[in-house]
């Protein structure tokens, strides 16, 4: 499963903290083992040689402990590549797949459950004013745990005339989610992107679903997508989509610009690293957003812009059925939302 690994991290590191500083022997030790991933999965060839004598050349010496170790590392290397992705991460306590690479059963139920308890990053579905859907996304993470959550918010969300998604504070997670949201707002198998993975040099096609659970929103209903600057990786993903497929309106600010899916590899018992071992190329542009990110189609700083598309809404409305029943309750709404609105 494709990751990008940018909204969870937390989960992966929440019981770091400051530790006895680990002996020089133990850091070049773990310098190879960074530099091993880096040329055997980094996307980026050249960046990663580029890499290698400098992460060897290092000092390291005024890192403290091992959490300001895994810190300096990471500064380092996105220092070098641009790479919001690229990281290092300490955890205190010892990993429960000791040497493993891979996480333990135990640990993927610690995880399920607080995605769960967190309802896979669902913050808000609702029905504002004006029969507006309203759907505020914080991370996407496990598809197939999400599913279930994600249809009934667009079952609920169905029947109204446009939709909000809110991905402003969406840091990414599972890119498999993309074309779970996305599958609700076509009416037909829609190409996303195409995703190319260094290793075993395979390109992997994203489609939209042909069927979904729940009720489909359909292409025929105008829908816009709310950024901001912390808006990463696959939340970035979605927007991106929508946007060169013309079937969102992008409003707020431009997001942070990290594109290429992550895996996580575990280096020892305390230590693991975030190789971007993939990138992202979207079917319309065949182009990623690594680094500029996702440019909005209507700029606005982040807090205004929900009122912002309400406003794009209403006037449409307004606009497209002027003898519309309820066209003094929009205007009503349009003053509500602000002056001179």
């Amino acid at each position: 499963m494709r990751r990008y690994m940018a909204a969870v991290v937390v989960l992966l590191s929440a019981c770091a903290a400051h530790a006895e500083s680990p002996s020089g022997t133990e850091r070049t030790t773990l310098i190879a083992s960074v530099i091993d991933q880096l040329q055997a999965s980094y996307i980026d060839v050249e960046q990663a040689n580029k890499l290698a004598p400098i992460l060897r050349h290092a000092d390291f010496s005024q890192a403290v402990d091992d959490e300001a170790f895994a810190g300096a590392v990471t500064a380092l290397m996105q220092g070098v590549t641009k790479d919001q992705h690229l990281r290092l991460l300490y955890r205190a306590k010892q990993f429960q797949s000791r040497g493993s690479g891979v996480p333990a059963s135990t640990e993927i139920v610690e995880w399920q459950a607080g995605w769960k308890r967190d309802n896979y990053g669902i913050e808000r579905v609702e029905r504002l004013p004006g029969n507006i859907g309203y759907f505020k996304i914080n991370y996407f993470w496990d598809a197939a745990g999400a599913a279930p959550s994600i249809a009934a918010a667009m079952t609920l969300l169905a029947y109204t005339d446009a939709l909000i998604i809110d991905l402003r504070d969406n840091g990414g997670g599972d890119a498999d989610e993309v074309p779970l949201i996305a599958s609700y707002l076509f009416d037909e198998r829609t190409h996303l992107s195409d995703f190319y993975r260094r290793e075993g040099n395979i390109t992997e096609q994203q489609w939209t679903y042909p069927a979904v659970a729940g009720i489909r929103y359909g292409k025929a209903k105008d829908v816009y997508v709310l950024t901001s600057k912390e808006t990463f990786s696959a939340g970035e993903g979605l927007a991106y989509a929508l946007k060169n497929l013309k079937r969102a309106t992008i409003v707020g600010e431009t997001t942070r610009g990290g594109a290429h899916p992550s895996r996580m590899r575990r280096l020892n018992d305390h230590y693991e690293m975030m190789v971007p071992a993939s990138t992202v190329r979207d079917h319309v542009t065949g182009k990623d957003w690594e680094g500029v990110g996702v440019l909005p189609d209507v700029s606005v700083p982040a807090e205004e812009a929900l009122t912002m598309a309400q406003v794009m809404i209403l006037k449409k409305r307004l606009v497209d059925k002027p003898n519309a029943e309820n066209r003094d309750e929009i205007r009503k709404r349009l003053a509500a939302l602000g002056p001179g609105r």
